[in-house]
């Protein structure tokens, strides 16, 4: 009886001692690993909340770059690492709903080799023509393309904005040629001095292009309107169902503690909350905060989104590498 008595005591103090570690995380600097280059917009997003981040709970978050192979190199450091808290991962639509469809091969599963934690923002993308376009207005690409079936050409520069593109092409059952390019700023270049007609952009790359005028934001591809851009209407208004966007979201290795998941939840929840944090994001990256939703949530959001992947893909007749 003495023995079982001992052992459950144990036992009872073990759990103790491991709840108050938890409770009192961090205890050391945090790392956010990044799939981008410095200076990216996602890169600079990162940066932002690990600022507030570090103010919140009293320890560094410290930003670590790991660009390549489409995100996957960070995203299977971090899935390899210990479940403490104390490595992040800044996850996207990219490398988490897009990337088991983009290949064949990919070193992780986004849902069983994560933990989430909680979103960051959300990104729509537009559909933009240069300043000097006689396109001044969504109804008159939209007939522009059907008077001349395939003539109008339309850029892209990753995989959200060509399901974007395509998902209009689909719903407006339009004929247009498809122009992909490896950088956004090179296709803005190119819709600005008229070599294509079009392009469909996230606004992280194209909202600063808008501000300054040298491209006009025709309609959005989220289902709601875009607070960045005032008086651009969603191509879901004349095509329902057209609803693609972007997003960005914090999440751990499998296997994190569910009070540290906690904690950091409720530290963005915070930040998100904030007018700070909503004047960031519609001016330096064209996002909104996403609505407030616990780790739960955030886990249900991202099986979602494998879901809305697969099919934009699929109609976009992309093939896995």
């Amino acid at each position: 009886m003495n023995v079982l008595i001992r052992r459950a005591l144990c036992a009872a103090i073990a759990s103790l001692a491991a709840a108050a570690a938890h409770a009192a995380y961090p205890e050391q600097p945090v790392r956010i690993v990044v799939a981008f280059a410095p200076g990216s917009g996602t890169d600079n997003v990162a940066r932002y909340y690990a600022t507030r981040l570090s103010e919140e709970l009293k320890q560094p978050f410290v930003v670590e770059n790991k660009p390549g192979a489409n995100g996957s190199i960070a995203a299977t450091q971090v899935a390899r690492t210990q479940p403490d808290g104390y490595t992040l991962f800044l996850g996207s639509n990219s490398t988490l709903s897009a990337a088991p469809f983009l290949f064949k091969k990919l070193p992780y599963e986004p849902l069983k080799d994560f933990t989430a934690v909680a979103r960051l923002s959300d990104i729509p993308s537009m559909l933009v023509v240069g300043a000097d376009s006689p396109i001044r207005d969504f109804d008159q690409f939209i007939g522009k393309a059907r008077a001349e079936p395939g003539r109008v050409t339309w850029a892209n520069a990753n995989t959200a904005h060509l399901a974007a593109g395509m998902a209009l092409t689909k719903q407006a059952q339009l004929d247009m040629i498809s122009v992909p390019y490896k950088s956004s700023p090179q296709a803005l270049t190119d819709v600005i001095g008229g070599q294509v007609t079009a392009m469909v952009v996230d606004t992280s790359a194209g909202t600063a292009f808008v501000q300054q005028g040298k491209v006009r934001a025709l309609a959005v591809t989220t289902a709601r309107p875009v607070a960045a851009m005032p008086g651009v209407p969603s191509m879901s208004e004349r095509f329902p169902g057209i609803d693609v966007y972007s997003w960005l979201g914090i999440v751990g290795p499998a296997g994190m503690p569910d009070e540290v998941v906690t904690v950091v939840n409720k530290a963005i929840l915070k930040i998100n909350a904030s007018e700070d944090t909503v004047r960031f994001l519609r001016e330096n990256a064209g996002a909104e905060p996403p609505p407030s939703s616990s780790p739960a949530e955030f886990t249900q959001f991202m099986h979602a989104q494998l879901e809305v992947w697969r099919k934009l893909l699929r109609d976009a007749n992309v093939e896995p590498m």
